[in-house]
């Protein structure tokens, strides 16, 4: 695709703030991405002018984070992230500059970013603003710090692990002093808060190129920093296919650790209860593929569809068949007798009333699961009365 078509409703925001009589530039990964060839995500504008001054050109904006520079201007649907040049200085917490000055020099702008490669810019016309030679790291395939990389990581020791997971989407390798700066500097990365760093490994084990990424961790010494993770990457104990998602690596992990838990996982990297939630689902699905060595009604019924997929990266991160997976999920579940326990013939009003003298208890939910399971493994058809002579055979009414 071309420039003008990629960067279309983009460069039209940039004409807006041109007309106005400002100054801006296309700026970091969808430059990156551009230029070496990789779809474009979100697009992100850098400009000459002050937030109050993109206020007044923009009808929707939304100052997300007006205090740096930061605003959000809606246009054509699409959302912009676009910030004024700045330059910043101290980092006491290391991540947000202890002070930010705006500057109108697109080249002082650039001088703050992490790698050379996302210190790029590009006007409407698509000519490039390349101080730190950026085009030839992408040319050759290599991360390299911008300026002094112990200084970089130093500001914000996240871009430490933003260089390794880097290296695993891009494929790049990282340049000799950037490298030593990240074994050198890996101490550092104890000062982030854990959900930064999860945001970053996630993206890690989703890249093509995670196992060179993973390397590198160990390589520095930051895989030391990583919670649960640590010991089994020492290892090199690596899924054999990426993975994309928490509740997946969390699965894996189990399967090649049984000592760990999902909650310990959980809790050290402060994920969300929805991904404990779900790696209890997979674990629960990867327990009875190796209970039966094969995919079984029950285990489908069991498997919410939303997890098939993550169900088979994770079977085949295991080492296991994939195409064995992708055919039979989809095709199991379409043969299923029933889909959820509501569309049971037989429910629980039903199951007390064959069992008057009975007191209620948790012997009413065993029996149910043990007949959702009847009908789900076809042992018993979905009828009302096929299935209240199928329990009188290994539960009498006598018994009660």
């Amino acid at each position: 695709m071309t420039f003008n078509t990629v960067f279309k409703y983009a460069l039209e925001v940039i004409g807006k703030i041109e007309n106005a009589g400002g100054e801006a530039y296309i700026v970091g990964g969808s430059v990156r991405d551009y230029l070496s060839g990789h779809s474009v995500g979100d697009i992100d504008i850098a400009t000459s002018e002050p937030p109050a001054r993109i206020q007044e050109i923009f009808e929707k904006v939304i100052p997300v984070g007006i205090e740096h520079g930061t605003v959000i201007v809606r246009h054509e649907s699409n959302s912009y992230e676009v910030t004024t040049y700045r330059t910043e200085k101290g980092y006491e917490d290391f991540r947000r500059p202890d002070e930010v000055t705006f500057v109108r020099d697109i080249k002082l702008d650039l001088a703050r970013r992490d790698f050379t490669m996302n210190a790029i810019a590009m006007n409407r016309q698509g000519q490039v603003v390349d101080p730190y030679e950026g085009q030839q790291a992408i040319k050759h395939q290599v991360i390299c710090a911008v300026g002094d990389p112990f200084e970089r990581f130093k500001e914000d020791p996240l871009r430490m692990m933003r260089a390794v997971r880097f290296v695993s989407q891009l494929g790049y390798d990282v340049v000799h002093e950037t490298k030593e700066a990240l074994s050198s500097q890996a101490e550092l990365l104890q000062h982030i808060s854990i959900e930064r760093i999860a945001m970053e490994t996630q993206k890690l084990f989703a890249g093509e190129n995670y196992k060179k990424a993973l390397d590198l961790l160990c390589e520095t010494g930051l895989q030391k920093y990583l919670p649960v993770l640590n010991s089994m990457l020492s290892e090199r104990s690596y899924p054999e296919q990426s993975l994309k998602s928490w509740h997946e690596i969390i699965s894996f992990f189990i399967q090649r650790c049984p000592e760990c838990s999902i909650d310990r996982f959980v809790k050290l990297w402060k994920l969300s209860n929805r991904t404990k939630k779900q790696a209890e689902q997979l674990c629960k699905a990867l327990k009875r593929y190796e209970k039966a060595q094969k995919v079984t009604p029950w285990l489908v019924y069991q498997l919410p569809e939303e997890l098939f997929h993550p169900f088979v990266r994770v079977c085949t991160a295991l080492g296991m068949d994939k195409e064995e997976f992708s055919s039979s999920l989809w095709g199991v579940k379409d043969n299923l007798p029933i889909q959820t326990s509501k569309e049971m013939a037989f429910q629980a009003r039903h199951l007390i009333a064959l069992y008057p003298n009975r007191q209620k208890g948790p012997w009413i939910s065993e029996i149910m699961e043990q007949i959702e399971q009847g009908i789900v493994q076809l042992q018993v058809e979905n009828d009302y009365e096929k299935i209240k002579e199928w329990i009188k055979t290994w539960n009498p009414p006598e018994n009660s």
